[in-house]
């Protein structure tokens, strides 16, 4: 009896020891496992952010800016000369629309366009935000007249060499004026958009983004 009940604990005793060491195997699966989710989300964010591997052939409307430069690094101001940052905010999608003082012709189509395509987003336009930076701020009546057409927008202010700068090492270092970036909700700015692209087609890439991204 006794050599049968000490039989017995050693055999418990031993299963124990079994469950609590895993073999070999069972750790080289779980290894395996992780990085076969972990993996395609690390390369996933190395294309998206830095362009490398990206094929020809996208289904975006806009140019990618690659790599994308986060818009933190700028030094904007508002019309008071009071930083804004960005970073400290809501997160958000966000249009930067790049013109000029005058901001006409042009930079006044890029304004219309995105704040037709900020309408048409409906329940999710609280989720994106238009501003518009310029080199200096701009004259009193002109100003006026753009917060009466486009009450949504904001304005800032950037010194354009810091901003040539702050694009240097991109795919878009000569960045054409008028112009607008894309930014994501983490603050990267990623995609161009110049007078040639349609509203609709700034619609689509910014429903996409959306679409595929959550609500912070």
């Amino acid at each position: 009896m006794t050599e049968t009940t000490l039989s017995e604990t050693s055999a418990l005793k031993a299963g124990k020891n079994n469950e609590r060491k895993p073999s070999g195997i069972g750790r080289w699966t779980g290894i395996i496992v992780f990085a076969s989710v972990a993996l395609p989300i690390l390369a996933a964010y190395i294309v998206f952010y830095t362009g490398a591997g990206m094929p020809s052939g996208t289904v975006n409307q806009g140019e990618l800016l690659i790599p994308a430069q986060q818009v933190g690094e700028l030094e904007l101001l508002d019309r008071s000369g009071n930083p804004i940052e960005l970073a400290s905010e809501d997160p958000k999608w966000r249009f930067l629309i790049i013109g000029d003082q005058s901001c006409v012709e042009e930079c006044e189509k890029l304004l219309y366009t995105t704040r037709q395509v900020h309408i048409r987003l409906s329940e999710k336009a609280s989720r994106v935000e238009r501003l518009l930076i310029t080199g200096g701020s701009l004259e009193e009546p002109l100003h006026s007249d753009l917060a009466a057409r486009y009450p949504l927008l904001r304005y800032a202010t950037a010194d354009q060499k810091q901003l040539d700068h702050w694009l240097a090492e991109s795919n878009h270092a000569q960045l054409p004026r008028p112009s607008v970036l894309l930014v994501d909700q983490n603050g990267f700015a990623m995609m161009v958009y110049g007078s040639q692209h349609s509203g609709n087609q700034v619609l689509k890439d910014i429903k996409r983004l959306l679409k595929y991204s959550y609500e912070k």
